[in-house]
């Protein structure tokens, strides 16, 4: 884990492992859809925008997808209060019968998973009186998956977007609350390996 990464879930752990969760809200675009957030199966909610959490001591926390490490990874802040932007909505989602098990229930702890990505850029440099072009090869890690532990459950939030056709995004401009292991597994979107 680099300086960087431990600060980044040093962050996670005060603003959020110790606090319970007493309200859910999801941050969506305002369009014309009847639909309030668009529920890929009964485990699954998919979110244009933003998870915000309002907890017991009085905090919000905004779970996003932002560019901190890398686009698009898991970012969060804390907001002073709830407040509908231009062109969102917010939607109360407390009483749906998946957070419904979560509400009232302290977060243990939450594991990061990291996704690596490698690839290659071009490099442009004038040097005398030519255009060098070469070739340098990167690696970043951004957060890709949050694992949040209760009591007696986990749930898995991840920068993924799962289109109706099933295809998948990952990196994604998008966020996927997965509510079950099953999902959870489906979706690869936790490997143990890039735990931490």
């Amino acid at each position: 884990m680099t300086h960087r990464e431990k600060i980044y879930q040093d962050r996670i752990n005060s603003d959020l492992v110790g606090q319970v969760i007493k309200e859910v809200f999801y941050e969506e675009l305002n369009n014309e859809s009847e639909l309030e957030y668009w529920e890929h199966s009964n485990e699954i909610h998919s979110i244009d925008m933003n998870v915000i959490l309002h907890l017991e001591s009085g905090k919000i926390i905004q779970i996003k997808w932002d560019n901190e490490f890398y686009c698009y990874g898991i970012g969060f802040e804390k907001l002073q209060e709830i407040k509908k932007k231009e062109s969102t909505k917010i939607i109360r989602v407390t009483d749906n019968f998946n957070w419904k098990k979560i509400i009232d229930k302290r977060i243990s702890k939450i594991n990061v998973f990291w996704e690596t990505i490698e690839g290659v850029k071009k490099e442009h440099k004038k040097k005398w009186l030519f255009n060098v072009i070469s070739n340098k090869k990167f690696t970043i890690r951004l957060p890709q998956t949050w694992e949040i532990e209760f009591e007696n459950t986990k749930i898995c939030i991840s920068a993924l977007e799962i289109k109706d056709n099933k295809t998948t995004s990952y990196w994604a401009d998008h966020l996927s609350v997965f509510f079950t292991k099953k999902e959870i597994e489906k979706y690869k979107i936790m490997p143990a390996h890039n735990k931490g």
